[in-house]
């Protein structure tokens, strides 16, 4: 009989493409597969949730929980509470049993059930709130435990006191459940790097966030963000906000002037939108700044192919902002863009591996933004060389279809161990 595993976060499923990737790419390899996330108030995500997975083979188990549906309500409201509760408690309260989980994730005791209804013999824990549940739930079994760092989660927040609490709930996590995973992958070597160091364990087998190049077969052809025939700037996150760089972007296409274009996509509040539309007008760029509502995940493709360079403009605000290799370069190469990026270590990599595909500058340097650009815009062979560059490199290395085979051997390689107990969830 085929192992079971079940993968477990504590997000949308339409936010975690990775989880759906991971999924897609075990069912394929023979395992039985079920998926463990949640689904919160916003209804548009819930659409692309539903779009996601309709047409999948493996399992979706999603909690719901939405103060707007009757049904979904006592859940939002006792969660919120424990959430609240367990947020207020100081740090030595961690050791009381599920304090210290149920203060970084409020659906941690849910998802830990939902999960254990699942008879796996690995879980997967995407996040310090997913892995707390898949260790709850693969304890309770008698079963494997797995972490997929899709971050370097200790050095994601800023150097506040909220934020070093957070920091040390999410080390306090992850030092209790790691030393008893059998599985652990990381998305960049970075990422890995820095959970091996901090652990004193070995490096998780690095899977890259990549996409599978087969989806080029499924783009819909269409035009429905290019406004022209200019050189046409694209850059997309789930949501749009400050420290993403946009601001150099915007910049660069005012000292670009004419025949240039921006287009960004994601959710946006309306104070920031604000903001950036009085940069566009200081910088004399309204005309040509476009801001996107989000697509459905299998949109994302086809809205980049409109364009001609994909921008990853991620600055080192963080130490894992620096780490990290964002999958939106991944996706620029797919699409065959020319990539404008910033100069930090995980995009660095990545470009270093992909000859020819585009040129890194320093964060917050819009000049050297725009120099770069203004070599394209004035050579159209160029351009069309570095969007070459681009899609070989995905086709010959950055693709899911390669990635995924690392995945695959991990998860045999975990499940041939022996379940590790020495933690208690």
């Amino acid at each position: 009989m085929a192992h079971s595993i079940c993968i477990v976060t504590p997000g949308y499923i339409a936010s975690t493409p990775r989880v759906v990737r991971e999924a897609d790419a075990l069912h394929a390899a023979g395992y039985r597969v079920a998926v463990v996330s949640t689904q919160g108030d916003l209804e548009s995500i819930r659409a692309h949730d539903e779009l996601v997975t309709g047409d999948k083979p493996w399992r979706w188990v999603p909690a719901r929980w939405s103060r707007n549906r009757p049904d979904e309500a006592a859940l939002f409201y006792s969660s919120s509470l424990r959430f609240s509760f367990a947020r207020r408690l100081p740090a030595p309260c961690w050791r009381v049993h599920g304090v210290a989980e149920t203060a970084e994730s409020r659906l941690y005791l849910t998802l830990a059930r939902l999960a254990a209804r699942e008879a796996a013999d690995l879980y997967i824990g995407h996040y310090p709130g997913g892995l707390a549940a898949a260790a709850r739930a693969a304890f309770g079994r008698g079963a494997l435990i797995g972490y997929d760092a899709e971050d370097l989660h200790t050095e994601e927040q800023p150097d506040t006191a909220t934020g070093r609490a957070t920091r040390a709930r999410v080390e306090f996590i992850e030092r209790k459940y790691l030393p008893a995973c059998a599985h652990r992958t990381a998305a960049s070597p970075g990422i890995a790097a820095g959970l091996a160091k901090r652990y004193g364990l070995p490096s998780p087998v690095v899977v890259f966030n990549t996409y599978p190049f087969g989806d080029r077969a499924r783009c819909d052809g269409l035009v429905k963000d290019r406004a022209g025939r200019d050189l046409s700037l694209y850059w997309f996150s789930q949501t749009i906000g400050p420290d993403r760089g946009l601001e150099d972007a915007i910049r660069a296409v005012g000292l670009l002037g004419e025949g240039v274009e921006l287009h960004v996509r994601g959710a946006i509040a309306d104070a920031y939108r604000r903001d950036l539309e009085r940069c566009a007008a200081e910088c004399g760029a309204t005309a040509r700044f476009h801001i996107h509502d989000p697509v459905p995940p299998g949109e994302l493709l086809s809205r980049a192919l409109e364009h001609d360079v994909g921008l990853a403009l991620e600055r080192p605000v963080t130490p894992n902002k620096a780490l990290c290799t964002s999958n939106k370069l991944f996706l620029y190469l797919l699409a065959g863009l020319a990539v404008a990026a910033t100069d930090v270590p995980g995009q660095r990599a990545i470009l270093n591996e992909s000859e020819g595909a585009g040129f890194l500058y320093p964060p917050g340097d819009a000049s050297a933004l725009a120099r770069g650009i203004d070599t394209w815009r004035a050579d159209m062979a160029a351009l069309r060389d570095a969007k070459t560059a681009a899609l070989e490199a995905a086709r010959s290395r950055w693709n899911w279809e390669m990635e995924s085979r690392k995945l695959i051997a991990a998860v045999s390689m975990a499940l041939g161990r022996s379940p590790a107990m020495g933690a208690s969830a």
